[in-house]
């Protein structure tokens, strides 16, 4: 579970300031678009300059660049999300970080120093984009044209340029044989590549200017009776469009959307790719309208799909209340969209980012309530005032003809206000969900939830489920549990839903949970609190938008939940050979409407390799049912049922 086209021809994709070697930043100081910034949270520990995250001046940067660092105390990894969005991943003793997709290996690794965390400066400014160049006695930060991405087939191509600031090229050259594109205020590292695509022969790189005003010319060599849309800023990306049939239709709607600011977040626009004949590529979906409609507890989004297609969705955590929802197999029929919207909205933003994936982007007011309704007809995403903590992050689905009555829906469930217990009026004794003094009925009861299943996949990296790891995990821990003397129950044996009965919808429905997805996650709830069960463990696989993030964490709800999940946690840390991230304390359905103690464990990333190369070892999944069983037992054996209320305790 989750807490969040392939290009047709050539692609030119080069970060080339991840290797370059421009030269290092020293304890100087530092200009931005001509005005100083004031670093004061430098130290020279590990050789070369490294920054405090909480450095005023870097806070200041990165706003001017529509980024945004995150990091709470205890945890290991400084997460930093442009605007595009694209994660920047650090972990705190590694070397190696992320930037999107790419991986590459810092000077050194970052620290704590204090109750700070410290970044290698080089590294984070470049992986923004932004060169460290000496001018006299100080560092200017200059912004980079980072990659040049050429996508398309046979006689049609889309060139496609991203930077550290937002792009307004303007062309000093329009020739038969070629094109020129001046970019001001950018310097590059980017070097001539040939092609052999819509026309295009090859793009040249030649960089000009002073180190605080630097110039970047992009030469764009085309064959004979080539011809070229106008060139136009998509969201601060340059776009422009390549034909080599000088009758074929443009590719680009030529400004058709205004340059946003460098503060706003954005998502890159390639307009759909074109076949070799020079009609559009076939897609089996049609994104036709989106809209938004206020509703009395928030807003709507309704997503008209024509056709059959599959969605992924991802959520950014605070501050950074971001959503997009990438919905695969599909073209855009309209124009994009770029729009503000009234609360809990702030803005909406509707792109084609590849020829076959359109994305609809939300910014949130804040953590708000979330749920995502798949039906025939297309996508309703339903945003309420509520704030939820600890939200799951991303998700998959089907959209449009190919779903089905009974698949799951996609969920970020609301938070009842008094989720912790407070007592009800009339001073009776029960928590809201489950009864403070839960005492089993059946003591020597286990019951197993393997996450996910049916429709349902969970997170997937490389043709690997979720749904397939956690179920066999589970399968794995029953077989020793019985053979130590407890008997299970399993929520799902095989790769099925838990559907919801109309019991268990009715009882979500009840408590404020108004989505088919919360009936199914209510089932698993009642299997356990019908059969007075001991306790309750969650299966799950974890998973992120790259691949810095990893280990294994343990989840809980109630304050009865506690022992168990600081018990099993210190058990698997001891032998799974993962990051130990810990207990946390979260909003998680199953485990908070579960009577007895409950836990959902995470067991590691499916989205980092290290991870990755575990959880897709058959030994050490059966270390890990080991573990939990041994953290099983180890909680019950320090925790006992009252023998006068049960007749008995194992």
């Amino acid at each position: 579970m989750s807490r969040f086209a392939g290009r047709i021809g050539s692609a030119f994709v080069i970060v080339a300031l991840l290797s370059s070697g421009i030269s290092r930043a020293q304890n100087t100081g530092y200009v931005f678009s001509n005005k100083p910034v004031a670093f004061s949270h430098l130290s020279n520990v590990a050789g070369p300059t490294a920054i405090g995250i909480d450095d005023p001046a870097l806070r200041g940067l990165l706003r001017d660049l529509g980024a945004v660092l995150t990091w709470q105390p205890g945890e290991r990894y400084v997460l930093v999300t442009t605007a595009q969005p694209q994660v920047i991943s650090f972990s705190v003793g590694d070397r190696r970080f992320d930037v999107g997709p790419i991986s590459a290996q810092a000077a050194f690794a970052p620290f704590l120093q204090g109750t700070e965390v410290y970044l290698p400066l080089d590294d984070l400014l470049r992986a923004l984009y932004l060169a460290p160049v000496r001018d006299g006695g100080v560092t200017v930060l200059q912004p980079q044209l980072a990659s040049i991405d050429v996508q398309g087939s046979g006689s049609q191509a889309l060139l496609v340029a991203r930077a550290g600031i937002p792009l307004h090229p303007r062309v000093v050259t329009d020739g038969p044989d070629r094109v020129v594109y001046e970019f001001d205020g950018v310097g590059s590292a980017l070097s001539t590549r040939a092609f052999d695509v819509g026309g295009i022969h090859n793009v040249a790189i030649a960089t000009s200017g002073s180190a605080r005003d630097p110039k970047t010319l992009v030469t764009v060599t085309l064959e004979a009776g080539a011809r070229h849309d106008g060139a136009h800023s998509n969201n601060g990306d340059f776009e422009v469009g390549f034909g080599g049939n000088g009758g074929a239709p443009p590719l680009v709607a030529v400004a058709t959307v205004a340059p946003q600011p460098s503060a706003s977040a954005s998502e890159t626009v390639p307009a759909p790719v074109a076949s070799a004949s020079g009609s559009p590529a076939a897609s089996v979906a049609s994104v036709s309208t989106v809209s938004v409609q206020a509703t009395s507890d928030g807003s709507t989004i309704t997503i008209a799909v024509g056709g059959s297609a599959s969605y992924e969705w991802h959520r950014l955590r605070e501050p950074d209340n971001r959503f997009w929802i990438d919905i695969k197999g599909a073209t855009l029929a309209g124009p994009p969209l770029d729009e503000t919207e009234a609360d809990p909205i702030v803005s909406m933003r509707v792109r084609q980012i590849d020829p076959q994936t359109v994305r609809v982007a939300l910014s949130f007011v804040g953590a708000n309530s979330l749920a995502i309704l798949p039906s025939v007809t297309g996508l309703q995403i339903n945003v309420g005032h509520d704030e939820v903590a600890d939200a799951p992050r991303e998700g998959s689905g089907s959209v449009g003809a190919v779903v089905s009555a009974n698949e799951p829906q996609a969920l970020i469930t609301p938070v009842p206000p008094d989720m912790y217990g407070q007592n009800p009026p009339g001073g009776a004794s029960d928590w809201k969900f489950g009864p403070r003094g839960y005492v089993p009925t059946n003591p020597r009861l286990i019951v197993i939830d393997p996450g996910h299943g049916g429709g349902d996949p969970g997170t997937m990296r490389n043709g690997v489920a979720e749904k397939d790891l956690a179920l066999d995990m589970a399968m794995r821990l029953r077989t020793i549990l019985i053979a130590r003397g407890w008997q299970v129950q399993m929520t799902r044996s095989d790769d099925h839903d838990v559907p919801a009965t109309s019991q268990s919808a009715a009882e979500a429905e009840k408590m404020g949970y108004t989505t088919s997805a919360a009936g199914d996650l209510q089932a698993r709830d009642d299997i356990a609190n019908a059969s007075g069960a001991r306790l309750f463990i969650s299966v799950h696989v974890n998973g992120y938008i790259n691949s810095g993030p990893s280990g294994t964490t343990t989840y809980y709800s109630k304050p009865s939940d506690a022992a168990f999940a600081r018990i099993m946690d210190r058990t698997l840390a001891q032998s799974l050979g993962t990051k130990d991230d810990g207990t946390v304390k979260s909003h998680l359905y199953v485990t908070l409407h579960a009577n007895m103690p409950a836990i959902l464990v995470e067991t590691a990333f499916l989205s980092n390799p290290d991870d990755y190369a575990k959880l897709t070892s058959s030994d050490w999944r059966q270390k890990v049912a080991q573990s939990m069983a041994d953290g099983i037992d180890a909680y019950t054996q320090s925790n006992p049922v009252s023998t006068a209320s049960t007749g008995g305790e194992r």
